[in-house]
């Protein structure tokens, strides 16, 4: 459990400090970033018994339920995805994941983070190989900013993809 926590305080930590760069007098100033999946349109490879429970929108819906419903949730299956349409090109910082609470965490594992212009054209931001602990929280920055439009999660295997929510962080001008 030490472990779990101070990787996790290890991760937040690494996001304030990112968010304070210097400019070229060796200045601090802020480097904004947003979320901009918030309700954007999604897709994923199937979905459990058909439910609205478990749509792909439920990613991006801004809720972290503590039950087994309202989440992400494919059939088990070969290699499954979820994505999401940001609307537009951003510069892809990093994407947050919360997994689910109450079961199955380890499910999430050898999962690809993806961005690209089109869904066809996607790019490796990032892997993650895992396997997740029940209500994780997952920070996965992109390895160098990404542009993109679209942000893909892919699980490696055959295996059902349950995700509680996700977050795609954009770099951004600061208004001060």
């Amino acid at each position: 459990m030490m472990d779990y926590l101070n990787s996790t305080i290890t991760k937040q930590t690494q996001i304030l400090q990112d968010l304070l760069i210097k400019n070229s007098e060796g200045t601090r100033i802020c480097k904004c970033v947003e979320d901009v999946a918030y309700k954007k349109q999604t897709g994923q490879s199937s979905t459990l018994i058909n439910s609205s429970k478990f749509s792909s929108s439920n990613g991006v819906d801004g809720l972290l339920p503590s039950g087994d419903e309202y989440m992400i949730h494919t059939n088990e299956e070969k290699n499954p995805f979820w994505w999401v349409n940001l609307g537009r090109e951003y510069l892809v910082e990093r994407v947050e994941i919360w997994n689910r609470k109450d079961c199955c965490a380890e499910r999430t594992r050898n999962m690809n983070v993806t961005v690209g212009p089109t869904l066809n054209e996607m790019k490796l931001c990032v892997h993650y190989k895992g396997p997740s602990h029940k209500g994780e929280h997952l920070v996965l920055g992109c390895n160098k900013g990404m542009r993109g439009r679209y942000v893909k999660l892919q699980m490696q295997g055959t295996i059902a993809m349950n995700l509680l929510e996700v977050k795609v962080f954009v770099v951004k001008t600061c208004s001060n």
